[in-house]
């Protein structure tokens, strides 16, 4: 039986927004009710996908970042294109929609009203289809294995980023250092990336996965922020302004 304080715990966290928006370089965030902005970099929206889009299981490295440029919905910038080559992720595309086809073709050949000249035919692309990927470039280069770590590297430096975030007067930006430690204790950990060797004995993910647990009443939505992320930009570039103005003078 839950507590009063926890449920009144879960209640406060359910009155409080937690939203992301993204924009052309940058993403709006709402943590517990407070407005932050952020840069726009691969392990964000890694980390954006996880919260946006929480399943009960694990997501593989490979599954993570090729849903995430699925639902990424802009183009990739040079940076981005440069780190998805190092990662041969075009080469997981190909292999996934082959991968695909070869599920298409089992079931063709599981189905008992399908005619024989059709499955003699499903069969022959079947076996090319499984020597093909046998001999996959991708695969024989540990593509899979290349691409966990490269995921890894992106979203732990993106935490790192958020852990040393600073606002305009240099001091540490509360907000999104309080998004850090959330990061951190809700994915981080639990996909055993966090916390030394003691996050990888915690996790309960299998190898080269990912996973988001969230506390209760913590619900992660897309917001339209566009309005007050311009007026924060502004703020900020006025308080650098300011402080050139200061050092000038």
């Amino acid at each position: 039986m839950r507590t009063m304080e926890e449920t009144a715990d879960r209640n406060n966290r359910a009155r409080r927004p937690y939203a992301l928006s993204r924009g052309v370089d940058y993403w709006a965030l709402v943590f517990e009710g407070r407005e932050a902005v952020f840069k726009h970099e691969l392990g964000a929206l890694y980390v954006a996908y996880l919260l946006l889009h929480p399943a009960p299981g694990a997501l593989h490295a490979v599954a993570l970042a090729l849903k995430a440029r699925d639902r990424a919905g802009q183009a990739a910038g040079p940076d981005e294109r440069v780190e998805e080559r190092s990662m041969g992720l075009e080469e997981a595309v190909a292999v996934r929609a082959l991968w695909r086809r070869q599920r298409e073709l089992e079931r063709v050949l599981e189905d008992r009203l399908e005619i024989e000249a059709v499955k003699t035919e499903a069969l022959q692309e079947l076996e090319e289809l499984t020597e093909y990927l046998r001999q996959s470039p991708w695969l024989c280069h540990q593509g899979a294995e290349r691409c966990v770590r490269a995921v890894t590297v992106a979203i732990e430096r993106f935490y790192t980023r958020l852990a040393e975030a600073v606002n305009a007067d240099g001091q540490p930006d509360e907000v999104l250092q309080s998004f850090a430690r959330h990061v951190l204790k809700h994915l981080l950990i639990p996909s055993g990336r966090g916390s030394g060797p003691a996050g990888r004995w915690l996790a309960k993910v299998p190898a080269g996965c990912f996973t988001y647990q969230p506390p209760p009443g913590v619900v992660w939505v897309v917001q339209s922020l566009k309005s007050k992320v311009m007026r924060q930009k502004t703020e900020i570039r006025n308080q650098r302004s300011e402080a050139r103005s200061r050092r000038v003078g």
